[in-house]
């Protein structure tokens, strides 16, 4: 089973965040906004750890994408209380594709496309 959409665009608006890929975001936080997101929860993607806005499964994967991207201790029961085996590891395939697409963007030097805003 997979993650519902909205946790995924989480996972990826919060990595594009930690690895500085503004091209992502422009694409990403409309998606996310689309799958259920609300205004206040992306506002407070960049300070999530402190935002009262989020439920357990969604301060789940966005611990786990500072896991990914940044080092930060990985929370195992937070991730076992919210995703099963499967889910977790589709959420580390999310969260690795968007780290290597953010890095190939940046050496790229890929622009935000006409229209959008990073």
């Amino acid at each position: 089973m997979r993650p519902p959409r909205g946790l995924r665009e989480l996972m990826i608006c919060r990595i594009a965040q930690i690895e500085n890929s503004p091209y992502e975001l422009a694409h990403h936080l409309p998606m996310a906004a689309e799958s259920g997101l609300d205004s206040e929860q992306l506002a407070a993607l960049d300070h999530w750890g402190e935002a009262d806005c989020y439920s357990a499964p969604q301060r789940a994967v966005l611990g786990y994408a500072e896991h990914l991207g940044s080092g930060a201790p990985r929370d195992d029961a937070a991730l076992d209380a919210c995703f099963s085996p499967a889910e977790q590891t589709e959420l580390t395939v999310t969260g690795a594709t968007y780290i290597a697409l953010a890095r190939m963007l940046r050496a790229l030097d890929v622009r935000i496309d006409e229209g959008l805003s990073g």
